[in-house]
């Protein structure tokens, strides 16, 4: 897939693809709290992911999470499936552009996820996008319509976390096809 596409999916993954009680450890990496989060497992809503993008084949999709820093894009992309996999363009963290400086990682880390992901759309330039995340503290205002909030315990396995992403996806795809753009100017 190349650097952009018209329509991007920012996509956070704890607390949306899987519960959001991820943990890291050393050696083992990403793991579930089996006390937090008891019988959940990691990536475990990656099919509603799949189901939801089913009817929007040209949809990119951009790796909006820590796992872009630890352990790494690269890493995490080998955690879905393959017709996922080839739709990823990138991370909203890469060292290409933040640099390895420690100084610059805490500052991407310390910045709003809404900002980070700002920030990336202005890079890309799509014509629409949208966020799925439920990191939703100090989004900018402007911002808010193209983020569909999940709730960390619940993620893409919500009923109404599908609708209005569906719904989100329609209005983008219906855009494109009436020439409609605007969607990375506040």
């Amino acid at each position: 897939m190349p650097a952009t596409a018209d329509v991007l999916l920012y996509l956070d993954l704890d607390g949306v693809v899987q519960h959001e009680a991820v943990y890291w450890h050393p050696r083992k990496g990403p793991f579930m709290s089996q006390k937090l989060a008891a019988g959940r497992s990691l990536f475990e809503w990656v099919p509603q992911l799949e189901e939801a993008l089913a009817s929007f084949p040209d949809v990119g999709l951009v790796l909006s999470s820590t796992w872009c820093i630890r352990p790494g894009f690269g890493k995490t992309l080998k955690n879905f499936p393959a017709g996922l996999r080839s739709r990823f363009i990138g991370g909203t963290f890469h060292r290409r552009w933040h640099g390895a400086d420690p100084w610059l990682l805490e500052s991407f880390r310390s910045t709003p996820r809404g900002l980070q992901i700002w920030a990336d759309v202005q890079r890309r330039k799509p014509r629409h996008w949208l966020a799925l995340d439920d990191d939703v503290a100090d989004w900018p205002s402007f911002a808010l319509e193209n983020l569909v909030a999940c709730d960390g315990s619940t993620g893409l396995s919500c009923p109404r976390v599908q609708k209005e992403l569906r719904q989100k996806l329609i209005k983008c795809h219906e855009s494109l096809v009436n020439g409609a753009d605007n969607a990375t100017t506040p």
